[in-house]
């Protein structure tokens, strides 16, 4: 049956029905996802040390390669990067950070020592704070030549389990490339 076929609810005793048989699908989703959890625990456990001593082997050995390129930086002056088998490393530049010490006073020099490329350094920028205006008032708002768009009533449906959404997202993103197949 399509959702064109079923009539609209006509009182509220029909939307508490639809409300609770909502509730009691998403109850056999999360024990169906905590069936799976319990799936990947097991699967997980007999392998967690394996995959605890790979990751200390793999720290390892960047922490080697690391120190490795920090011994003879002359061999990255050009090219400054190199990639082998798949691993890119080797040494950048860093961007760093602009520090001053008055901003103000910083922005006075610029003008009176570079006129012609102050406006390209300096950023002067005015605009609206929207999360103020939300407060005013339709009237005061209208006044000032603002409207609200869009303030219609939409349909909110929110669980008060909020994991179980992403576990059950995740397990459908890791498996549909497989299903697709």
């Amino acid at each position: 049956m399509t959702a064109s076929t079923i009539p609209p609810p006509v009182s509220m005793e029909n939307i508490l029905a639809l409300a609770r048989s909502f509730a009691a699908a998403r109850g056999a989703t999360e024990a169906l996802a905590d069936d799976i959890k319990a799936v990947q625990r097991k699967a997980l456990g007999g392998r967690l040390r394996a995959l605890r001593n790979r990751v200390a082997e793999q720290a390892a050995s960047e922490d080697a390669l690391r120190a490795a390129i920090l011994a003879r930086p002359d061999l990255f002056a050009s090219p400054r990067t190199i990639t082998v088998d798949g691993i890119r490393f080797g040494l950048r530049k860093r961007p760093g950070t602009i520090s001053l010490t008055d901003e103000a006073q910083t922005i006075g020099r610029l003008r009176a020592r570079f006129p012609d490329r102050a406006e390209a350094l300096i950023r002067v920028r005015e605009s609206l704070d929207r999360g103020a205006l939300r407060k005013l008032p339709a009237g005061e708002l209208a006044q000032i030549g603002v409207t609200i768009a869009n303030a219609a009533d939409e349909v909110t449906i929110a669980a008060t389990q909020g994991d179980l959404d992403r576990v059950v997202a995740a397990l459908l993103d890791d498996h549909a490339p497989a299903e697709a197949a």
